[in-house]
């Protein structure tokens, strides 16, 4: 609730935010006149308010308004506009557009009209809800002139592909303005994420339907239906990406209706397929071989149906500026309606989980990383974010593009997801062209050459039975897979059995009967006993898999023992030289009986830097099922022999920043201040501390830690 709520719209409105706009603006050059007068509003045929100097000209437009009552005021907007730049062409003119809060289709006719004057340096209209206005005009009233001066609040409208909700318009005059003010920083961030798990979830039914409307409508069938609710979201986002690029956005209503017009496609309806195929031969997707040949919209789908069932229902919300993740929610339904198994983890990561793990990592702008089970690649996205982030020196440009194009690499094995991933990366900045669709243990000509694994791969039970897994593949490269010693079995049981054979032969002796067979039974397990011993020596005992099989997993740590490599920093202390491994598995992997052979592997394999425990209602919010996970960070040995001689970061981590019901809650994985990020890197600093050159002083180390460290809200 603000102060503006509650007034009267005709006596009192814009009578107290004109004082607000005078008492903030000024004193920093602008005069300020409200149109009416003390007791009424102004009239139809005159702004709100104006504030003005000698270059500017800002009109304020003021209504209690709200949701789609607010349409018919955008035609009053703009004609205000329009007479204020022909009253006043040598300065600059924009407009304030302030309500309770800005509906989407009003949201929707200000970029159009701001996208239209994109190359004018004026005619800009900026949406204010009331909450942002009111924080907006204290700001400026509770500082001095020097503070948020002129130049710097005009430079707002500059932003104005950014608005696209309230939210977002709140995060500009943050990042533009108040960026210095950590409370503000946090309170965005929890608005961003109440309005960001309410509209996914939105989206996800929506989605959903649509995937359902294209099959009741006979336009596609079973699989059919999602790939079309998959290449409708992409042009979606690839058309909003084209706008924020400076170009006509052609699926809007009206850009697409223009669209089809300019293409003669009113009577035909067939509009949407021809802007399907231009996008198909977009140079970059189409080395990235996005699409093939055979991805097309179904036959029977036409322009009427699209502007109903997509267009319309869907422009409320903007892809690619936010954070809604249309693709995220695209790969979610698919998810469900493809009866994979989502309930444990095997679609969605949560974006705390993808965001601590990656900061975790402490990415290098060198390092070559790979999700050999992504998703739609968000540890990828985030990881190039990440390493963008961090590029400086010479050659900005060539270290950012080889960061795109060369060190990101991701696999997944359900064509479709690889499909989303490479949209995903391409509509996040590239990086596309390395995401396979492949079985991520399978990738043999990455073996030795990854700097750094980020990955969640499915938490339930992965076969390790199938044709594409040959003998060489489950009995020698995959050692975590359960397997018989026939071998050692056969040496055992021959040992046995020439043990009963020489009784009897004794027994036989006396009696004078079967003494001939028993001398060559025992002459036959003799030799075998022989044949044994020589594979044992010779160290090629047989093996055999047993069972069929085990948590995913197991099964990916056994792998990343073969993609990473050996020595990723020469110059680095002993157990922190080789690659590194950041992977959420199933704990039942690190407590469980069963897998008391995976971490004996794991401890000759690598060193473990730190287990984090997550709460079992972390994947509540994206698979409605309780999944006990850990987040396992190790880094490869270079000699196997080494015993680890460091100490492990443990920690368990109860609140993630989402609940169980979707809502925004205490993080403790980061940004709190006292968050486990936070207590790792203090850990690790110490760890460091402790050397003696090579060699870890455990003493040393112990003198500096206390017994342990709690996070409370």
């Amino acid at each position: 609730m603000t102060k503006y709520d509650g007034l009267d719209p005709r006596t009192e409105l814009e009578q107290v935010i004109t004082e607000d706009l005078k008492r903030a603006l000024e004193k920093r050059g602008y005069q300020v006149q409200h149109n009416g007068t003390m007791t009424q509003s102004a009239p139809a045929n005159k702004p709100d308010i104006v504030l003005f100097d000698d270059n500017t000209h800002i009109t304020v437009e003021v209504t209690q308004t709200t949701k789609a009552s607010a349409d018919r005021e955008y035609l009053s907007i703009k004609d205000h506009l329009e007479k204020a730049k022909n009253d006043h062409p040598s300065k600059k003119c924009h407009v304030w557009y302030v309500s309770p809060e800005t509906h989407y289709r009003m949201i929707n006719a200000i970029r159009e009209c701001n996208i239209a004057n994109k190359d004018k340096i004026d005619l800009k209209i900026m949406p204010l809800c009331f909450s942002t206005f009111e924080l907006f005009l204290n700001k400026l009233i509770q500082t001095t002139k020097d503070e948020y001066p002129k130049d710097q609040i005009m430079s707002l409208f500059s932003e104005y592909l950014q608005f696209v909700d309230d939210e977002r318009v709140f995060k500009v005059l943050y990042e533009k303005l108040f960026f210095q003010d950590e409370n503000l920083k946090k309170e965005i961030q929890t608005l961003e994420d109440n309005k960001h798990q309410k509209t996914v979830e939105d989206l996800i039914s929506g989605l959903t339907k649509l995937e359902q409307d294209l099959r009741d409508y006979r336009i596609a069938l079973s699989g059919d239906a999602i790939r079309n609710v998959i290449f409708l979201v992409f042009t979606k986002l690839y058309e909003e990406k084209r706008e924020y690029d400076g170009e006509p956005n052609r699926f809007t209503k009206g850009g697409f209706l223009e669209f089809q017009r300019l293409n003669e496609q009113k009577k035909k309806k067939r509009a949407i397929h021809l802007l399907f195929d231009q996008i198909k031969e977009d140079p970059e997707l189409k080395d990235a071989k996005l699409f093939s040949d055979s991805d097309k919209l179904k036959e029977r789908m036409n322009d009427d149906f699209v502007i109903k069932y997509f267009i319309e229902p869907f422009s409320k919300y903007h892809f690619y500026t936010t954070k809604v993740d249309g693709l995220g929610a695209a790969y979610e339904v698919l998810g469900k309606l493809s009866g994979k198994d989502v309930k444990v983890g095997q679609f969605f990561t949560p974006e705390n989980i993808v965001k601590f793990t990656v900061k975790l990592a402490e990415l290098e702008t060198t390092d070559t990383v790979l999700d050999p089970a992504c998703g739609t690649a968000r540890f990828l996205t985030y990881a190039m974010e990440d390493m963008l982030s961090k590029v400086s020196g010479s050659n900005i440009e060539t270290q950012k593009k080889r960061i795109r194009t060369t060190q990101l690499l991701g696999t997944d094995d359900d064509s479709n997801v690889a499909t989303l991933a490479k949209m995903n990366m391409y509509i996040h900045g590239d990086g596309k062209t390395n995401i396979h669709d492949l079985d991520g243990l399978l990738l043999y000509n990455l073996d030795n050459k990854i700097d750094v694994i980020l990955t969640n791969p499915p938490l339930g039970e992965l076969t390790y039975m199938k044709d594409t897994y040959d003998e060489d593949f489950r009995l020698r490269r995959m050692e975590t897979i359960p397997k018989r010693n026939k071998t050692e079995e056969s040496l055992q049981e021959s040992r046995k059995k020439l043990a009963d054979f020489r009784v009897k032969l004794e027994t036989a002796k006396k009696t004078g009967k079967k003494v001939a067979f028993y001398q060559r039974k025992i002459t036959e397990y003799t030799n075998k006993i022989a044949e044994c011993q020589v594979l044992i020596d010779r160290d090629e005992p047989k093996f055999e898999t047993t069972g069929n099989q085990m948590k995913g997993g197991s099964l990916f740590i056994n792998a990343a023992k073969h993609y990473l490599k050996n020595v990723r920093n020469e110059s680095a202390l002993p157990e922190w030289k080789g690659g590194k491994l950041l992977i959420v598995i199933d704990e039942g992997i690190l407590n469980t009986v069963d897998y008391k052979d995976v971490r004996q592997f794991i401890r000759k394999t690598f060193y473990e830097k730190a287990v984090i425990s997550l709460t079992k209602d972390t994947f509540v919010p994206v698979s409605n099922t309780s999944t006990k996970t850990s987040i396992l960070y190790a880094i490869k040995k270079e000699d196997p022999d080494a015993i680890q001689q460091e100490p492990v970061f443990f920690a368990h981590v109860e609140k993630v920043g989402i609940d169980t019901k979707k809502k925004v809650c205490p993080n403790h994985l980061f940004n709190s201040g006292n968050d486990v990020l936070t207590k790792y890197r203090e850990f690790k600093s110490k760890v460091l501390a402790a050397y003696d050159g090579v060699h870890f002083n455990k003493t040393r180390f112990l003198e500096s830690v206390s017994p342990k460290g709690e996070i409370h809200d």
